[in-house]
């Protein structure tokens, strides 16, 4: 929600351009017409109110990982001089004091097999550029590959074509992913994660002729392989894998033995095994757009900008808090591959 002096500010604009008193009465009427008709407006642009999702779901998720000392809106205010300069959307001051300025694009193409997008012109890049320089801070673009709920972070002068534009395609992106500086990780852990609903004994009837069964819940338990997960840190983590992983959900299925019902049970399990002692469940950045999606989007339309936020939901796997839990997990962090020449790496994106 805009703080007051914010309102006030814009309300002062509308104002200045009509050249109309701010006392008056009929200015507020008029004022209130004016937003109400651009919202309505950006209400019919899918570009428009997919670009401000994806620029509100990137600053959630860097709240979630909470991997930053510092994270600002930065495109808001005046800005003087008013050309030859363009604002990026946040600025990051990472934990080892860094200083970024990230531009956050949105691509979608029904055709996976082009996926390649050009990104920015020439002046755009420019003036997105200038205005790091002139701030003292490292551009990079976030750019959310929304067929497939996937981000990454690339620092653009490494990508600049023949033309001075930019133009990346999700493979290249992938291998300058630096998102990993800011907290995300692709996780593993022991198969399967299991959702127990134990019965009481003496409050459960037989199974009756027809499957009938009164049935009362003793208690609900969480495994992860065959080790029961009963710390908090533990279960705030496994209910990321279970309702946003990678993994299939059985369930749910009736554990009996002779006439008894012992529990009911969901599972999660990979939908193939990889048989090395872990499974990769999925990368943090992936699980959170897909929370973002459930709390925004309806059959493919967006019915909120913003989701609730959970401020370092992901903290205990950035920060490597180990505690004491009775779940495994293994923590890969992607480096960006910069061993390319960067001459070859722009004639392989060039337009």
């Amino acid at each position: 929600m805009k703080k007051p002096f914010d309102l006030l500010a814009e309300f002062g604009k509308f104002g200045l351009e009509r050249k109309i008193s701010l006392r008056d009465p009929a200015t507020l009427a008029a004022f209130i017409d004016h937003v109400g008709g651009a919202v309505e407006q950006a209400l019919t642009d899918p570009l428009l109110l997919y670009g401000k999702r994806t620029e509100a779901m990137f600053e959630a998720l860097l709240v979630s990982l909470g991997g930053f000392k510092l994270l600002k809106a930065e495109d808001s205010g005046r800005l003087f001089p008013n050309s030859g300069y363009r604002v990026p959307d946040f600025r990051v001051v990472l934990n080892d004091s860094s200083h970024w300025l990230i531009e956050v694009k949105n691509v979608y193409k029904s055709d996976p097999l082009q996926q390649r997008r050009r990104l920015f012109s020439k002046s755009h890049y420019e003036e997105l550029a200038a205005y790091a320089e002139a701030t003292g801070a490292k551009l990079k673009i976030a750019v959310f590959w929304a067929r497939w709920s996937m981000w990454t972070l690339v620092s653009p002068d490494r990508l600049v074509g023949a033309d001075g534009g930019i133009n990346l395609d999700m493979q290249t992106a992938m291998r300058f992913n630096e998102l990993g500086r800011l907290g995300d990780q692709t996780i593993g852990t022991r198969a399967p994660l299991r959702l127990r609903f134990a019965m009481d004994p003496f409050r459960t009837s037989s199974v009756a002729a027809d499957g009938t069964v009164h049935a009362t819940i003793s208690e609900a338990q969480v495994f992860c392989g065959d080790e029961e997960v009963t710390d908090p840190v533990g279960l705030e983590i496994m209910w990321v894998f279970m309702q946003y992983g990678e993994w299939q959900e059985d369930g749910p299925n009736a554990i009996v033995e002779n006439d008894r019902l012992l529990a009911i049970e969901f599972r999660w399990e990979p939908i193939e095994s990889i048989n090395q002692g872990f499974e990769i469940v999925g990368t943090l950045s992936r699980m959170f757009a897909r929370y973002y999606a459930k709390h925004t989007e309806d059959e493919g339309e967006v019915v909120q900008l913003r989701a609730p936020l959970r401020p370092e939901w992901f903290a205990p796997l950035v920060r490597k808090e180990k505690g004491n839990r009775s779940l495994p997990l293994w923590q890969f962090i992607q480096q960006p591959n910069f061993d390319t020449p960067q001459d070859k790496a722009v004639d392989g994106i060039s337009s």
